[in-house]
């Protein structure tokens, strides 16, 4: 196979894992946030169902920490999809590069060779 055909092939092949990682964490994101929508229709039947029997107080402490656990978990499903991203830019580019250079060494070693 030609260096500039393998290059190419590789190159390709390596986009496209980037992009189909990208789509899986984009699929990753909108599924925890329709978790996070369901959970939170389900805390509020439930606290809706529950009232008459709470006092004030237990009634804002539930609706606090429903606030501070559904924020826990949006800054934590936002951090790991944002990482996952980064992570897979970094290897995407990282082997573009190393195939980039693997075919920049092998052009060199022929002309090297053919003198």
């Amino acid at each position: 196979m030609q260096t500039q055909s393998f290059q190419s092939t590789a190159t390709t092949f390596i986009a496209s894992f980037g992009n189909n990682a990208h789509s899986a964490i984009s699929m990753y994101r909108d599924a925890g946030e329709r978790i996070a929508g369901i959970v939170d229709q389900r805390w509020k039947a439930a606290l809706k169902e529950s009232s008459p029997h709470l006092s004030a107080e237990t009634k804002k402490n539930a609706a606090h920490a429903k606030h501070v656990i559904g924020g826990y978990y949006a800054r934590g499903l936002a951090l790991s999809a944002d990482g996952a991203k980064v992570a897979v830019d970094t290897v995407v580019g990282a082997a573009i590069a190393a195939v980039e250079r693997a075919a920049s060494l092998k052009q060199a070693y022929e002309q090297k060779t053919a003198q």
